[in-house]
């Protein structure tokens, strides 16, 4: 099977020893295909099971390998575009596991109180042209000691920003950075626990951009502060946003007129920052997106160093943002209907850590498909499925397809979108065009099946072929 943009890393030279990159690489295969993080059901023996154990115990197979693999991939897809280098963080919860996982092996206390496991910070990059999933530019995973000390003790807020876990925010915009020199312009895009003034201040230049959104009501140079000065301006546009409806966060699908303002702005350095070297204001551009009308409805502030001058810009920045949303289905995927890595049985933290960090690939190839479906590009099917695997799609789709035009598939035949359809249609979709977009876990689950039925359907040509020959 083709690799989709050719984003899966070469892990030749990186743990030292070729044994580990070929094994590693017959893992991420597994993942891919398989759709789960549970070894014993990606395997297909017991000396297979017993040997993909074996790596992730191994300690030579390090997390650094792993990164610095799927990040030097990423970089040689990216030149000469603009790139949306797109941060977020999550937690898994491994308190289920908490008796069966070795003490001191990579898990600890989280966010949440009684709650142990592990935390994961990534950076999905994404072409802010294309739309299209390129790989990522900066994983890192870690734990909080059990015996650490609570904030009030270490003082937390005096720390240099170098000690906190919010440099994280920081240190994966300075790696896109190096990474990605090459690339026409970079967009670090985050949510709003990345709005501390080193990122903004320190992470930017003429090529390289920040967006974030904005939680911090700043000091600006005329002594208002941010959010009074918005008040003080009038809305200069308004636009409607399809605004979907979800169940599980009570969200009503509805169309919302949104109003919007911009402006250029200076914010100036936190009082008790201790960081001398960061100047002391930083010129930035605001963007308040506010949905009319509605109590708590849609509301977005952003800040960013890209220059917005007009409408136009104002609402090229808001959809930038809204590629955040993309992050949030990686680790959606992560965690519940797809890999489940929250139930993994290793018995090591770093072993389901390293796993974590190989399924973030797989995922990538779930969400890759899923932007293909609403790229308007057209994108050709070689570069996913091979000639055999488009003639089992032929046949899937002969029977998938309904008696009205409604239920037929109505993409190109030699397009990733006419795949993703079908796909679609065997993860659960109806295949309606008036129905919401196949998701990431419809998309998951579809895949799962075609590679089951593909599977059966390579045995009977086969064995066709055997029978026929005289």
């Amino acid at each position: 099977m083709a690799e989709l943009t050719s984003s899966f890393p070469d892990f030749s030279g990186s743990f030292g020893d070729k044994r580990i990159a070929k094994k590693a690489t017959q893992v991420l295969q597994k993942l891919t295909l398989g759709r789960s993080s549970s070894l014993r059901q990606i395997t297909e023996s017991e000396s297979e099971q017993k040997s993909f154990y074996r790596l992730f115990n191994n300690e030579s197979f390090s997390e650094e390998g792993i990164e610095q693999s799927i990040i030097n991939r990423c970089s040689e897809l990216c030149t000469g575009r603009h790139l949306l280098c797109i941060q977020d963080t999550t937690e898994f919860n491994l308190t289920r596991q908490k008796g069966r996982i070795k003490k001191g092996s990579g898990i600890g206390k989280t966010t949440k109180e009684g709650i142990v496991g592990f935390m994961l910070h990534s950076s999905l990059v994404i072409d802010a042209d294309t739309s299209s999933a390129l790989g990522y530019s900066y994983i890192r995973t870690w734990d909080r000691k059990e015996e650490t000390p609570d904030r009030h003790i270490r003082k937390y807020k005096e720390l240099p920003i170098e000690q906190k876990e919010s440099y994280k925010w920081v240190a994966a915009a300075e790696q896109s950075k190096s990474l990605f020199k090459d690339s026409r312009m970079i967009t670090v895009l985050a949510d709003r626990e990345s709005d501390i003034y080193e990122l903004l201040a320190g992470s930017s230049d003429e090529r390289v951009h920040i967006l974030v959104r904005s939680s911090s009501d700043r000091r600006t140079e005329g002594g208002i502060k941010l959010q009074d000065y918005l008040n003080s301006l009038p809305v200069m546009h308004q636009y409607t946003l399809e605004v979907k409806g979800d169940i599980r966060k009570n969200i009503i699908k509805r169309t919302a007129l949104m109003s919007l303002k911009w402006d250029k702005v200076v914010i100036k350095k936190p009082v008790k920052s201790t960081n001398k070297e960061l100047a002391g204001k930083k010129e930035l551009y605001v963007v308040e997106a506010k949905e009319q009308g509605r109590t708590n409805g849609v509301y977005w502030r952003l800040l960013t160093t890209h220059p917005v001058i007009c409408k136009e810009d104002a609402i090229q920045i808001i959809e930038w943002y809204k590629q955040r949303w993309h992050i949030e289905q990686i680790h959606r995927l992560l965690k519940t209907e797809g890999f489940r890595i929250e139930s993994s049985q290793l018995e090591q933290g770093w072993a389901i850590r390293k796993l974590t960090m190989l399924a973030l690939m797989a995922t990538l190839r779930i969400l890759q498909m899923m932007l293909a479906y609403e790229d308007d590009h057209e994108q050709s099917i070689d570069e996913v499925f091979d000639k055999d695997q488009q003639e089992c799609l032929k046949m899937m789709n002969q029977n998938l397809e309904g008696k009205t035009d409604k239920l037929k598939n109505q993409a190109l035949p030699n397009t990733l979108k006419w795949a993703t359809w079908i796909i679609a249609r065997l993860g659960g979709w109806k295949g309606y065009e008036t129905q919401r977009k196949p998701g990431p876990i419809v998309l998951q689950k579809g895949l799962a099946k075609f590679y089951q039925m593909y599977e059966g359907w390579s045995m009977y040509q086969k064995f066709s072929k055997d029978v026929s020959t005289p």
